[in-house]
């Protein structure tokens, strides 16, 4: 498989917003950039826990991420530590879905060369309704292929 990058792509301020948003805990601001499936499987076990039923709205979207954002912050090392990551420029892997790697500790200013860094984690993107959302499962499978741990953790 051919995986070709791009340095200016959508996919980059979707990912770094969502960490600020993750680190932020801005549930409006994570929600608002998890794909569809995403946001259908976190509502389906926000429904599980709290004994609702699944057509009936969460009581709060701070709710309904909060499995997703403890497990995301448990696996990047917190609040303060996502906030340091870099975001790589965008791999596309096929027309509908992107992924961006994680950087660990890179200062605000400056570039660095492919050669002077190692990715931490990957973060995947899927385009539908023509935007780039994150996505756990591909997230979760993507990273796993490159030998990089999962940066949304098992969410229980």
């Amino acid at each position: 498989m051919r995986i070709r990058a791009e340095l200016e792509h959508p996919a980059q301020g979707i990912a770094s917003a969502f960490l600020r948003a993750l680190a932020d805990d801005d549930a409006i601001g994570m929600f608002s950039r998890l794909s569809r499936e995403t946001r259908g499987l976190l509502e389906g076990l926000h429904a599980a826990r709290s004994g609702t039923a699944l057509h009936e709205p969460a009581s709060g979207l701070a709710d309904v991420v909060a499995p997703l954002r403890a497990s995301a912050l448990a696996a990047l090392g917190g609040a303060e530590r996502t906030l340091r990551f870099g975001v790589s420029g965008a791999r596309l892997v096929d027309r509908g879905t992107a992924y961006v790697l994680l950087l660990p500790d890179v200062e605000r200013e400056g570039l660095l060369s492919e050669d002077d860094w190692r990715p931490a984690h990957l973060v995947a993107l899927v385009h539908e309704s023509r935007e780039w959302l994150v996505d756990i499962a591909r997230t979760a499978q993507l990273s796993a292929e490159a030998g990089l741990p999962d940066p949304l953790g098992p969410i229980r």
